[in-house]
């Protein structure tokens, strides 16, 4: 079959080239040093082999949760444009479904499953000028 003049294989190599590089966009994108608030803790974004995580990597309230992983087998699903896995409250210690978006470049937008009810929650990029001086006003 041929649309516009071009084999219909070739649309379906683009639209999997575009679908790669969604899913290489939206893995840029949530790399990286996210915080919740001003003065809590932030969370590092990861990839180990395909798998996202995210691990308490400063906390000024609370230093004995840095190390903790808070954000497991997060997972891209370009269905529906969002990431999906679990996490660890560390105040109720459980884990929670949740769902993440990232809806700009500096803003990522949590949404837990708890029981019945949902919670959103957002995230802020951190630079990493930021982390450092941060972790240099500690000792660590």
């Amino acid at each position: 079959m041929v649309l516009s003049g071009v084999p219909a294989s070739a649309h379906a190599d683009s639209d999997a080239y575009e679908s790669t590089r969604s899913v290489e966009n939206q893995t840029v994108r949530i790399l990286g040093h996210w915080q919740r608030g001003k003065g809590e803790a932030i969370i590092e974004i990861s990839d180990r082999d395909g798998v996202y995580s995210g691990v308490i990597v400063w906390s000024q309230k609370r230093p004995e949760t840095v190390g903790i992983e808070v954000f497991r087998d997060l997972r891209y699903s370009s269905e529906d444009q969002e990431w999906h896995g679990r996490a660890f409250s560390i105040k109720r210690e459980r884990e929670v479904p949740v769902d993440v978006r990232i809806l700009e470049k500096d803003h990522l937008e949590l949404t837990a499953h708890i029981l019945f009810f949902t919670k959103d929650v957002d995230f802020r990029r951190v630079p990493s000028s930021k982390l450092a001086a941060l972790r240099a006003t500690r000792d660590f």
